[in-house]
């Protein structure tokens, strides 16, 4: 196994399964926490993450395969691509938008929406990953968040995030139930001082 990225909760590797390359996510043991109380919160955690990529899955937005899941741990298909951070441009984000659309729309808030959580495949296709902080619900509030952190790592990214943001909003428009409610909540967000 191959350590690829490390962060607070999270240890990522790249591996092998039958000859073909996956993913295996490790959540990290917190020496502070009670450890039965560790154990159950990464467990719990992964299992969630885990029924939340399936859920997203099942509403047509494209994430990585779950092959297994134990313990604090979980196994999924490797996608070959690189970020989206790294190849943005108005088509992609307006797919991006899309697939938004179909995560809200199976009562999912991602909660760290950005172009660093996509991948883009050789072929031009998206695939959301990192579910590790997604929710479910159905709060608008909470989509207008996602939408939120994504505009605000466009600001930070690219001097042509105001094209890049109209791109994806185009794609989003496509959440014809939700797209009015989520983009008025979004003023409602941005204005908040705390959010600012």
């Amino acid at each position: 196994m191959e350590l690829i990225y490390k962060g607070a909760e999270a240890e990522i590797y790249k591996a092998e399964l039958l000859g073909l390359p996956i993913i295996i996510k490790r959540r990290i043991k917190k020496s502070y926490r009670n450890p039965s109380l560790d154990i159950r919160l990464r467990r719990g955690r992964t299992r969630k993450e885990a029924r939340l990529m399936r859920r997203a899955l099942l509403g047509g937005v494209p994430v990585p395969a779950i092959l297994d899941v134990w313990n604090d741990s979980l196994m999924v298909e490797y996608i070959e691509g690189s970020k989206l951070a790294n190849s943005l441009g108005s088509s992609l984000m307006t797919e991006f938008g899309r697939i938004a659309c179909k995560l809200h729309s199976s009562g999912i808030a991602h909660n760290d929406l950005t172009p660093y959580n996509a991948l883009v495949t050789p072929d031009d296709k998206i695939c959301l990953i990192d579910f590790g902080l997604a929710a479910y619900t159905h709060k608008i509030e909470d989509y207008a968040v996602d939408l939120y952190v994504l505009k605000r790592s466009l600001i930070s990214l690219t001097d042509e995030w105001e094209t890049l943001w109209k791109s994806f909003l185009r794609g989003y428009k496509s959440c014809q139930e939700l797209f009015g409610k989520v983009i008025k909540r979004l003023v409602v967000v941005e204005a908040r001082g705390r959010y600012k």
